[in-house]
């Protein structure tokens, strides 16, 4: 459940490609991150990406797991459906080997995590059994697109990297699949500690104390100054209070970056560091928002153009009524905190303005090449194959699809697994 019960439709569904003639149409390919499926939308007229979201709303949840294709009406009629394998667009993304990351990391069999609740695209709230009679409760991240997959690459090695710390949620294991039971292991995602209570963001009732406020910014300053690594998207939702230690967690590093350094360039710059994503002027944001729940800087201005002047200048920051702060603290002692820190950043931010700087700098090898696969008639070095190719040669693959969040929950004495099957219970 969860995630794609309400959404955007741009939430839901991503177009990779369409194409447009007067003879064929117009179709679009879209990726249902729902479903975890790829589908070709067709229409006889051309129509925008938005149309083409909303014919999938009222269709695609009714659809047979097998259909490939479809072409709708302009009043979102299903006119035709196809199952062809020729008609099939879907790409099958590279996945690196287990013996490209730290061998010591955990390793966890993606048949083995049972899903509880779709957190967003591509996160899932998943169960294992660490030992027998033991629930563990984590969050499973993975890919199923190509690109994603530096952005994944990268900040997978920088989370399992960075050393253990009370106030960071770490890597739990390395999630292996493989396509066929005797296959080669795949690393298809990574686990990372589930923590109840939603995020800032979404718990507003939680008491953000002056504690929370400190066991961040020095851990912006340890993930900075001490390791070299920006976080690149400190926000209300890239933030949690543990309800065991009553302690702030920071988590999600897919916007992160080594600082200073120019980025994957052979992979669009990924994990480049981006002055306007600092961890500092986003965290005046973040306090700001948490104190106020206004997030209309952040939703009205561009990135490059929001300055902590816009919020630090204000004379009063009007507290939310429904936010809790720390009782007999006044939202002035917060920007104290925040302001003399944001003093003493200034200071220091010309001493360690590259990653290798820093005394306890981290670093990881590069995205391991794609490997030469046969792609419309060639062979080339590629990040994905055609799902219909594969098929047309007997090559198996990695399969994620699986029902609708509309079909959930399943039956009592059934449960899903991360992989998509639906299986009894134990």
């Amino acid at each position: 459940m969860g995630y794609f019960e309400e959404y955007l439709l741009d939430s839901r569904f991503k177009s990779n490609f369409d194409s447009w003639n007067p003879v064929s149409g117009h179709y679009h390919n879209v990726i249902d991150w729902d479903q975890r499926r790829t589908i070709t939308v067709s229409t006889t007229e051309k129509n925008d990406e938005d149309f083409i979201f909303e014919a999938l709303v009222e269709l695609i949840d009714d659809l047979p797991a097998d259909v490939v294709k479809i072409k709708v009406s302009n009043d979102f009629e299903l006119l035709s459906s196809s199952t062809a394998v020729d008609d099939d667009n879907t790409l099958i993304p590279f996945y690196p080997l287990p013996t490209d990351l730290p061998s010591q990391v955990p390793k966890v069999h993606r048949s083995e995590l049972t899903e509880i609740e779709r957190l967003g695209v591509q996160a899932d709230h998943v169960t294992y059994e660490p030992t027998p009679g033991e629930t563990k409760h984590v969050v499973f991240k993975y890919y199923i697109n190509e690109g994603n997959i530096p952005m994944f690459w990268h900040e997978m090695n920088c989370t399992l990297r960075i050393p253990s710390h009370p106030n960071i949620v770490p890597i739990d294991r390395l999630v292996i699949d493989s396509a066929t039971p005797d296959g080669p292991e795949k690393v298809v995602g990574f686990t990372t500690p589930f923590i109840a209570g939603g995020t800032i963001l979404d718990n507003i009732s939680r008491v953000f104390k002056l504690k929370h406020l400190k066991q961040l910014i020095s851990t912006i300053d340890y993930l900075n100054l001490r390791l070299g690594i920006v976080h690149g998207d400190i926000c209300t939702w890239n933030l949690l209070i543990d309800p065991e230690t009553d302690d702030l967690k920071v988590f999600d590093f897919n916007m992160g970056a080594k600082l200073g350094w120019e980025g994957d360039k052979d992979h669009l710059d990924t994990f480049g560091y981006d002055e306007d994503r600092n961890d500092v002027k986003l965290a005046v944001f973040a306090l700001y928002e948490i104190i106020t729940r206004d997030i209309s800087y952040r939703e009205e201005t561009e990135l490059e153009d929001l300055e902590v002047s816009m919020v630090l200048d204000q004379e009063e920051w009007e507290k939310h009524p429904d936010v809790c702060l720390e009782d007999g603290m006044a939202v002035s002692e917060y920007r104290r905190i925040l302001e003399d820190w944001v003093i003493a950043r200034k200071k220091t931010e010309n001493e360690i303005t590259f990653y290798k700087q820093a005394p306890d700098f981290i670093d990881w090898p590069g995205l391991p090449p794609f490997p030469l696969v046969e792609f419309v008639g060639s062979v080339t070095s590629r990040a994905s194959q055609l799902r219909s190719e594969m098929i047309k040669r007997g090559e198996p693959f990695i399969k994620w699809q699986r029902p609708p969040t509309a079909h959930l929950p399943l039956p009592e004495g059934k449960r899903l697994l991360a992989t998509g099957e639906v299986v009894e219970e134990r």
